[in-house]
């Protein structure tokens, strides 16, 4: 059971990867995205629903096992992120798209503007989970008025 929370947590050991454990879960997601995005909004909820689920149980284990609020590894909430950010978008093999999703959401996660930090806050897997989902929304609503743009 460990070992799997770990797994979850680290989205398959991505955040294991050496000097930006962030943006390598984000660029798993990415790759995810591009694969297998289903474009049912119903499907996508449901992922998203058992995405955050996961997040907020297996980064609380893994934070409290390594004693440490947030720790870097922990990547599933970029996941989770991600997801967000495509929520309602046909993303199934548009690279463009997942591209310029994975570049706003990065953008936003690393320089988390408000009400972001906020979230942080919480405490546990909700505090490493929700800033994520919240970052995930802001990059959505961005990803959304760029795409009406062009």
């Amino acid at each position: 059971m460990n070992w799997l929370m770990e797994f979850i947590a680290t989205a398959c050991f991505t955040g294991k990867l050496p000097k930006m454990p962030g943006t390598w879960g984000s660029i798993f997601a990415a790759i995810l995205i591009y694969l297998f995005w289903i474009p049912n909004l119903k499907a996508q909820l449901l992922i998203i629903a058992i995405t955050f689920i996961l997040s907020v149980i297996s980064s609380d284990y893994l934070a409290k096992k390594l004693g440490n609020k947030d720790p870097d590894e922990v990547v599933i909430d970029e996941v989770l992120g991600m997801e967000i950010t495509f929520l309602g978008l046909n993303a199934y093999h548009n690279l463009k798209l997942v591209f310029l999703g994975l570049i706003l959401f990065r953008v936003i996660d690393i320089m988390k503007p408000p009400p972001i930090r906020y979230f942080e806050k919480l405490p546990g897997g909700w505090g490493i989970t929700i800033d994520d989902a919240i970052a995930g929304i802001i990059a959505a609503l961005i990803l959304r008025a760029i795409g009406g743009l062009l």
